[in-house]
């Protein structure tokens, strides 16, 4: 079973201003919260139209927090983001769940501060 990565951060690379993102993924990165899993950000992404890529800026050990490459792709433009995701370990066999799984939620907004996104 492959590793499990949770989204600690998104940030921009430097030299690119959030101005420049286009609005889809302006409401992608808006969508994303901390704890969310990468099978999560990618299924997200695709909801909205857009084409998601990870890459690992360098190898993270299990339990470490890690930069990835993000990059995104819609039918016009393509972006680039930088993602902290932690690695969680593998599971052992024993402890796989054979139900569905609980996923994460996305906490609840304060309707104050969404014109902030």
């Amino acid at each position: 079973m492959a590793d499990l990565y949770l989204l600690t951060g998104l940030t921009l690379p430097q030299g690119v201003a959030h101005e420049s993102l286009s609005g889809t993924v302006t409401c992608f990165v808006s969508d994303c919260w901390p704890g969310m899993s990468r099978t999560q950000t990618m299924a997200r992404a695709k909801r909205r139209g857009l084409r998601l890529s990870f890459r690992a800026t360098a190898p993270c050990p299990s339990g470490e927090t890690g930069v990835f490459e993000l990059r995104f792709r819609d039918q016009t433009v393509e972006c680039l983001m930088l993602a902290r995701l932690q690695r969680i370990g593998k599971r052992s066999v024993k402890h796989r769940q054979t139900g569905r799984t609980n996923v994460s939620r996305p906490p609840p907004r304060d309707s104050r501060q969404i014109s902030l996104f």
